[in-house]
């Protein structure tokens, strides 16, 4: 610390305000210490408190989104509330952050070489995805939520191949023939898997379907949905907040549901019930998913060996927002 004080032309008492977060240094000042420390390799000593009883070991969970998308998106509220209890009852505590994308390899580096946490919980696995290297290189325990994708990196995974017969048979029973899947995350594995299910379902049942991106640059973005869902008469929306987007706004622009057009949500919380009609929707296990990840990583933390595992099925719950087809053109 004194060499990193020495070299940023500051006392070691600044040094230790900014790595301990305290906001009296300024940021000029602050990001002159973060580059001498950098030149010097050097970190505080995270670890040497853990030892000394000053600190519990952390789950790291970095996301990479903005802030107003994960406010809007239900699952991570609950993803949260559910590591809460779990980790609760094991003495760990979680480490979240928000980043860019462009920003994971650097924080993963960081969290892991100062010891600040004990092991990483990965969500929202994209396609050739760099933090399962990162996580191998690092020697890091994490799991994974989703289909498992390397041998390293156990998973937790909720088999949705039920889910999505469970719905189309829903919908095909109501006399729907055209449906589509919509999704705002084109770049994440989960959502090709997702199109495919949904796709091989619909064609199981002899159904027309469609897979539909949501353009958030739109001046309009549900009247932009909706004019390229053609003869669409059910949606099958990826996010729980942008279905209710849709079911809210859709009768503005001419379009009544479920009369006209059936939505169905693919998660399901609180959201589902705000809007008029209710959300039809799945209900993911994401606190049995969350509780099962924290024991595989308690599990990888104490030297076991852990292999993936399987949660509960989603389940369809039936609102208003879903109806039989409509008979007129």
């Amino acid at each position: 610390m004194a060499a990193v004080a020495a070299r940023a032309g500051v006392s070691p008492s600044a040094v230790s305000h900014v790595f301990n977060g305290r906001p009296n240094v300024s940021a000029a000042t602050a990001a002159r210490i973060r580059q001498a420390a950098d030149e010097l390799h050097w970190r505080p000593n995270y670890a040497s408190r853990k030892v000394s009883g000053q600190g519990g070991r952390s789950l790291g969970l970095v996301i990479a989104r903005s802030g107003d998308t994960f406010e809007r998106d239900p699952f991570f509220m609950r993803l949260i509330a559910g590591l809460t209890e779990p980790l609760a009852e094991i003495g760990w505590s979680l480490s979240l952050t928000l980043v860019r994308a462009d920003d994971e390899e650097r924080v993963y580096r960081e969290w892991w070489s100062e010891q600040r946490v004990d092991a990483f919980l990965l969500v929202d696995l994209r396609d050739d995805d760099p933090r399962i290297g990162f996580v191998r290189e690092l020697g890091a325990p994490a799991v994974l939520l989703g289909a498992p994708v390397d041998d390293a990196v156990p998973a937790v995974t909720v088999h949705d191949d039920a889910a999505y017969e469970e719905v189309l048979e829903h919908l095909h029973g109501l006399g729907h023939c055209a449906v589509a899947r919509v999704s705002d995350s084109p770049g994440l594995v989960h959502a090709r898997d997702r199109d495919r299910r949904f796709v091989d379902a619909a064609e199981k049942r002899g159904m027309t379907s469609l897979v539909l991106r949501w353009d958030r640059a739109a001046s309009d973005p549900v009247a932009d949905l909706l004019a390229r869902a053609e003869a669409t008469t059910a949606l099958l929306v990826d996010s729980e907040a942008l279905a209710a987007e849709i079911v809210a706004h859709a009768p503005e622009i001419g379009v009544r549901v479920p009369e006209q057009l059936s939505v169905i949500a693919w998660e399901d919380s609180w959201v589902s019930s705000l809007v008029r009609p209710r959300l039809t929707a799945l209900d993911a296990p994401v606190e049995e998913s969350a509780r099962t990840a924290v024991a595989l990583l308690a599990q990888l933390v104490s030297g076991e060996d852990v292999g993936s595992q399987s949660v509960s099925a989603r389940r369809l719950i039936v609102r208003e927002s879903s109806g039989p087809a409509p008979t007129d053109a």
